[in-house]
């Protein structure tokens, strides 16, 4: 990365979106370049004004909290009590809320495995931790998010040759429709 390209990710840097070699390269680049160094300062000046004026509503800040139970990678399956939902999909209960109809569980589901078409009667989110995941809204891969909305239906099957590990977060129930 040159240094034009360096400049370019300071508002990537600013929110800490970069990690690794990116990270620590722009580290030094902003140690050596005051032009970039006052852009940096102006971003993080912005971001703390923005933060103060619009604080996360209780239900964004409960969803992102609910997010940080995810396990990091690498996962290894073998560490796990598994549970077959249909052939092919197992889950681990990470944690259940009853109070708030709330449960988060690991979806460890092998290449064409297909869940069955059900009804949202509450929210789920899946985040996608390995491996490739569709449903009738479009693909996803890792560190991507599959949001269903109460009321909405839709199955998920694993695409391509490799396991896909979710997690997932449900605020209610669902229904199944086949």
């Amino acid at each position: 990365m040159e240094a034009e390209d360096d400049c370019r990710l300071i508002g990537a840097y600013a929110l800490g979106a970069l990690e690794g070699e990116d990270r620590e390269r722009l580290d030094a680049h902003v140690a050596s370049c005051d032009a970039c160094a006052r852009s940096l300062a102006r971003a993080s000046e912005a971001l703390t004004d923005l933060a103060a004026a619009i604080p996360p509503g209780t239900s964004l800040r409960q969803r992102i909290l609910d997010m940080t139970d995810a396990p990091v990678l690498p996962i290894d399956p073998s560490a796990y009590d598994w549970e077959e939902l249909a052939p092919g999909v197992r889950i681990h209960t990470v944690r259940e809320e009853p109070s708030r109809s709330f449960r988060s569980v690991l979806v460890w589901a092998s290449p064409g495995a297909r869940y069955p078409r059900h009804r949202h009667l509450g929210e789920e989110e899946i985040l996608v931790l390995s491996g490739r995941l569709r449903d009738e809204r479009g693909s996803y891969g890792p560190g991507e998010i599959c949001r269903s909305v109460t009321g909405s239906d839709h199955s998920e099957t694993v695409e391509g040759t490799e396991d896909c590990i979710c997690y997932v977060v449900y605020r209610g129930e669902h229904e199944m429709l086949e």
